[in-house]
């Protein structure tokens, strides 16, 4: 009783508002019904290395590029941006919920045997993991191998070396030269022949997917679909 009464006297005075339209909200809710609805989900998988659109979600440029590219929508929406922003720089971590449905919802329309995969989040370095408390990438990727009721791994693909945020390093060669050596697999053998999908929150130049995609598949990974939030 005391806990109901404390936090409805706490959602009284600090109501939860809609990230994007201010709308009072009901406690730890982000972002209205209305407001995700509007956000644009795509309907294809995208090539890892140039990001063109894959027609049945299958490849017919970059055969031989390391991952399949799922983005479920663009960075460019203020929606996104915000979500994204909320979880990752307000320490926020119910904004996981509404990003990780929503790559659920994408997954779902590309219709392909997700079940059939291994969820791999993208792993943080220690100090950030320290200083951020969580890793956004793990919350999300927990709700869509929950949905799906597949297996997630957490501790496998770790980062072994602290870099700079890929926000901080300009252009493509830098920032592959910056998560270069950044992961590695601690039990290869658990990986070997597997379909991996490897979640993060967002990708620009595809960087730290391709680096991680690169390591698991010198463990004998078979498929990777590296799945995102957003493409900015």
């Amino acid at each position: 009783m005391l806990i109901k009464l404390k936090n409805f006297l706490l959602s009284a005075l600090f109501p939860y508002r809609c990230i994007n339209c201010r709308l009072n909200l009901e406690m730890e809710a982000v972002i209205c019904e209305k407001c995700y609805g509007e956000i644009v989900i795509n309907q294809t998988l995208f090539c890892g290395e140039c990001a063109a659109r894959l027609p049945n979600n299958k490849k017919i440029c970059h055969q031989n590029f390391l991952f399949l590219l799922g983005a479920a929508s663009s960075y460019q929406d203020e929606k996104i941006k915000n979500l994204i922003g909320l979880l990752k720089f307000s320490g926020i971590q119910n904004a996981s919920k509404p990003l990780g449905k929503l790559i659920i919802r994408y997954a779902e329309a590309t219709n392909l045997p997700w079940r059939e995969f291994v969820v791999l989040p993208i792993p943080l370095g220690r100090n950030r993991l320290l200083e951020r408390g969580f890793n956004q990438s793990e919350l999300v990727a927990r709700i869509f191998s929950s949905h799906f009721n597949i297996p997630i791994e957490t501790e496998n693909l770790i980062r072994v070396k602290n870099t700079k945020a890929q926000s901080q390093v300009r252009g493509l060669d830098e920032r592959i030269k910056n998560v270069a050596g950044a992961f590695e697999v601690k039990n290869m053998e658990a990986l070997e022949g597997k379909d991996i999908i490897l979640i993060d929150d967002v990708t620009t130049s595809g960087a730290t997917l391709r680096e991680a995609a690169r390591v698991l598949k010198n463990c004998g990974v078979k498929k990777i679909v590296a799945m995102v939030a957003a493409r900015a």
